[in-house]
């Protein structure tokens, strides 16, 4: 009941604000703080009303961001959510150097047989199987009627190497949020991890094939393969000079470690940004460094090559609430409801496919490496959410497709609109079922078990 009462109040004085002439004459970005004030403190009492549930806080702050986002009561206008783009991109930095920091060299050897079973077979089964059905079920993609086959053959490939894409923020938010840990906790991390890696690159041989295929006489463009491939590579080499850098800082200074570690995503994020753009409009390069592989592989360094792996993480668990806050909250009003009002039917029945082919592509790969019966029934339900890479995904195929990719990428968008919905409550019904949730823990030492 406080909490209800407390968003309701927070809800009239935003509402109060927003209708005060004063406030409509600040500065755009004097109101975007604003914004990002009220959604921190809408995100946290939702979260914490979704917790009372005992369903995953990051589902409440979702919901939050959709509520009172531009498409719903428009509290954050659609130039506020762009404005705050940049925070978003700082909070997943953040998230990423979490998430690589949860990544233990010695624990993902000894799971190293599951986690490759498990990637591998979630990706032919996920890519295979939502292909498929794409070519089976063509009367529910109404942008294609009339189009030759070349072009239906080319959205079933896109819509097959998007389906695997995971979510390391959401993975590591559900995580952090549940304090699990263990063997099962950490093939969670690593395939996730392994997935988004994986997806990139097949992705991207992918769209490669579909503009061959839709342009007859045109040369499969291996040069955007190559591009992606070397970009991977960069993000990665990068990621390793960035978590030798860390790890001095902590052997020598150590000072406001916190304050340094958030400098650190933020510089990742911009830094990748204006590389960019000066590769794009100095040299007509197209390159972008992933911030998200760049701090994952930093996080796994910091953890792995040096003795203060449990120091950063000490460091990025007392800002992580807020930075949770802010990422789950953004991707939630970044949403585009539109696309879900008009493409619902098929994303559902994509996501529900999806569903079922990970959950044998965990079943099966667990069997492979050899996990208990109870591991291997919870694994597929732990990659349901998709966000960052998918998304980036819905972008490409809109660039690369003008003709059809609109509609294409707001299935896509849809899609993971409704895995954000049901993902992390999944994954924490998975880390509990397997009892690896500090819950689980608690109440098995309780039973004397």
């Amino acid at each position: 009941m406080r909490r209800a009462a407390g968003l309701l109040l927070a809800v009239g004085l935003m509402l109060a604000l927003l209708a005060a002439e004063h406030f409509a004459q600040l500065p755009p970005q004097a109101r975007s703080v604003f914004s990002l004030g009220f959604l921190l403190i809408a995100g946290c009492l939702a979260g914490d009303g979704f917790a009372a549930l005992r369903l995953p806080r990051i589902t409440g702050y979702i919901l939050a961001g959709v509520l009172f986002g531009p498409q719903a009561l428009g509290f954050l206008d659609a130039t506020v959510v762009a404005d705050l783009k940049l925070i978003d991109d700082l909070a997943l930095s953040f998230i990423a150097l979490a998430a690589g920091g949860e990544l233990r060299l010695g624990e993902l050897r000894a799971r190293s047989r599951v986690i490759a079973f498990t990637a591998s077979c979630q990706l032919a089964l996920a890519c295979g199987g939502i292909a498929l059905f794409v070519l089976c079920s063509s009367p529910l993609l109404p942008f294609l009627d009339g189009r030759p086959a070349a072009h239906l053959l080319a959205v079933a490939a896109i819509l097959g190497a998007f389906a695997p894409a995971a979510s390391p923020a959401a993975a590591i938010a559900v995580i952090s949020e549940c304090r699990a840990r263990g063997p099962f906790t950490e093939m969670v991390l690593g395939v996730t991890v392994v997935l988004d890696v994986l997806v990139i690159l097949v992705f991207a041989a992918v769209v490669s094939l579909g503009q061959t295929l839709i342009a007859p006489g045109s040369r499969l463009d291996l040069a955007l393969s190559a591009l992606v491939a070397a970009e991977v590579l960069g993000a990665v080499l990068a990621g390793l000079a960035l978590g030798l850098l860390i790890v001095l800082y902590m052997r020598w200074v150590r000072a406001d470690l916190l304050v340094f570690i958030l400098g650190v995503a933020f510089l990742t994020t911009f830094f990748s940004r204006q590389l960019a753009e000066y590769l794009e409009h100095a040299l007509g390069i197209s390159f972008h460094l992933e911030p998200l592989l760049v701090c994952i592989t930093a996080g796994f360094v910091v953890q792995n090559a040096s003795r203060h792996g449990g120091l950063l993480q000490e460091a990025i668990d007392r800002a992580s609430l807020p930075v949770y806050v802010v990422f789950f909250a953004l991707t939630g009003a970044a949403l585009d409801l539109g696309a879900l009002a008009g493409t619902w039917p098929a994303a559902l029945l994509i996501v529900a496919l999806r569903v079922v082919l990970l959950w044998a592509g965990g079943w099966l790969g667990g069997r492979l490496g050899g996990d208990p019966r109870v591991m291997r029934r919870a694994s597929g339900w732990a990659f349901i959410t998709q966000a960052a890479v998918a998304l980036g995904c819905a972008g490409i195929v809109l660039r690369r497709f003008p003709e059809w990719g609109s509609d294409l990428a707001a299935l896509m968008v849809a899609a993971i609109g409704l895995s954000l919905l049901i993902g992390p409550a999944a994954l924490r019904l998975a880390l509990h079922a397997v009892e690896e949730t500090r819950e689980a823990r608690d109440a098995r030492v309780a039973a004397g078990r």
